[in-house]
């Protein structure tokens, strides 16, 4: 998992002039790369999901200091 958290991290730190729907495009971008990443490895779809976001959130908020902001991408990203 952590060559995907990695990369997500590195693409995050690409473009500081990211809003937040762009934010929430990577986390979505991400999310599925981590979900796909946990099944590869023998999770269940429901653990898969539930792992593959945490990864992703977890990540985002090392990045995303401003807690208002990182609610706005997630609730984005689950509107979609």
């Amino acid at each position: 998992m952590r060559p995907v958290q990695e990369e997500f991290l590195e693409e995050l730190n690409s473009n500081p002039k990211f809003n937040v729907k762009d934010y929430a495009a990577l986390y979505g971008k991400y999310s599925q790369l981590a979900i796909q990443e946990e099944e590869k490895n023998g999770a269940s779809e429901p653990q898969a999901k539930s792992m593959g976001n945490y990864y992703t959130v977890s990540t985002l908020s090392k990045f995303i200091a401003n807690e208002n902001k990182l609610d706005r991408i997630i609730a984005i990203h689950e509107a979609e």
